[in-house]
């Protein structure tokens, strides 16, 4: 038997299944408030991605990035923000699926889904005013 499980029994065995929407056999979008988070296998990897604005704030990215990194430390090693080369900022956390069980990918996941919920919306706010200012995702409930 292997010890390389697949992402759907992943999401079942996590009780996650339900909330997932596939977007492909091996990718799936779950939905925490008004963030969502992307799950995939890539390679070896399981990544849990959540995007959070579409580019940095002109003209205060050092106090913006400072913001960054303070939320990391307060996540304490569970998800980190990164900025990917598209110029997203993502909320990401990820390991080798490889002997991953169920509870351990609960706590990956929806460890980025809630923090990307309590995060996005503060960071829109202090940095971008909207949602769409920030070329942030829309919220789940249509609202700004």
């Amino acid at each position: 038997m292997s010890d390389t499980p697949s992402l759907l029994a992943l999401l079942t065995a996590s009780g996650l299944a339900e909330r997932a929407q596939a977007l492909d056999n091996q990718m799936y979008r779950l939905q925490w408030g008004s963030a969502f988070v992307i799950v995939g296998v890539s390679g070896s990897a399981l990544v849990a991605i959540a995007p959070i604005v579409r580019r940095i704030p002109e003209g205060r990215e050092a106090e913006f990035f400072k913001r960054l990194l303070e939320y990391n430390a307060y996540m304490g090693g569970m998800a980190s923000f990164a900025l990917q080369p598209d110029g997203w900022v993502v909320l990401h956390a990820g390991r080798a699926i490889r002997g991953l069980d169920a509870e351990e990918f609960a706590v990956l996941v929806t460890a980025v889904g809630r923090f990307a919920d309590q995060f996005d919306d503060k960071l829109v706010a202090d940095f971008f005013g909207s949602r769409h200012a920030a070329g942030a995702p829309a919220a789940a409930d249509g609202s700004d």
